[in-house]
């Protein structure tokens, strides 16, 4: 990218330290970046609704906009985002968990309806879990979750109806997988399975839950994630999150796929991020901008 472009959005953010606004308050800076096209604006990201897509998609969309590509970040299920994506209605989505993910995106990977064009956040985790008494007790693998089923009370506290990690955990049930054919699945909204961790921890009981890393719960909970349950979470639970493009972006728009390509995180600044966003109910461009201000060496790497 061109020095006077990196200094105009150096000097923007620079600018802001001082006073927080909305996103829509901050002056453009200079037009898209030289060599995209006018039909590059705007950039359309498309937003999952999860918290930890929120935040990176508000970053994502505020570097963006400061760019002058105009971002929109439509709220759309997950695979109405990869059907957008492969009618072009989407540019570039960056919440692409893997292992995890795969299989709603598996048949648009093969049409070539989008392309995974980097890995934006490593050391990721999606698993079961238990809180860290319990963990202490003995349960610690997925080989020991049957011995506890009693105590269990034979139930595995899962997401909504649908989500991917729910579908692994119904698949191991009716395979008897680790001899857990009579536990049975309860579904429920993320607020709501948190919700009942955050009970059970409080009355000090047992509870087996899906759980993953960034996510607000590892700093508001003591949790451990349980070991053993590599053939159905990938090695030890772990997990990396992509960016995905749309077939043609980075012929189309060039420069904007080179900057989607070096955005990255770290799970602790996501874990901070996406508290500020659930805890302290701040809107997530807020966020961003904060983040921006704040990780100023993390986003002059990226341009």
């Amino acid at each position: 990218m061109p020095r006077s472009i990196v200094g105009r959005v150096a000097a923007l953010f620079a600018a802001i330290n001082l006073i927080a606004m909305p996103l829509l308050a901050m002056p453009a800076v200079a037009a898209r970046m030289p060599g995209d096209p006018a039909a590059c604006v705007p950039i359309r990201l498309s937003n999952v609704g999860w918290t930890d897509a929120e935040a990176v998609t508000a970053v994502t969309a505020t570097l963006f906009d400061a760019l002058g590509y105009a971002p929109q970040t439509p709220l759309l299920p997950l695979v109405m985002t990869y059907v957008a994506m492969r009618d072009r209605r989407v540019d570039a989505f960056l919440s692409n968990w893997e292992p995890t993910g795969s299989t709603p995106i598996a048949p648009f990977l093969a049409d070539g309806s989008v392309e995974r064009l980097a890995t934006n956040l490593s050391g990721a985790h999606y698993t079961l879990a238990v809180p860290d008494y319990t963990w202490k007790a003995g349960l610690r693998d997925y080989g020991d979750i049957a011995a506890w089923g009693g105590r269990l009370g034979h139930m595995i506290f899962g997401l909504e109806a649908g989500n991917d990690g729910n579908g692994l955990v119904l698949e191991m049930i009716r395979r008897d997988q680790f001899h857990l054919g009579r536990f049975r699945l309860v579904e429920s909204s993320e607020q709501g399975m948190l919700s009942q961790v955050d009970r059970s921890i409080l009355s000090h009981r047992p509870i087996l839950f899906l759980a993953w890393e960034p996510h607000p719960m590892n700093l508001r909970f003591a949790i451990r994630y349980l070991t053993g349950g590599d053939k159905v979470f990938g090695p030890n639970g772990g997990t990396s999150v992509n960016t995905v493009i749309r077939r043609g972006y980075r012929t189309d728009c060039p420069n904007a796929a080179r900057l989607l390509a070096q955005i990255r995180f770290t799970i602790p600044d996501e874990n901070m991020m996406m508290l500020a966003i659930q805890r302290d109910h701040v809107p997530p461009p807020l966020v961003a901008r904060r983040w921006l201000r704040t990780h100023p060496d993390a986003w002059h790497g990226w341009l």
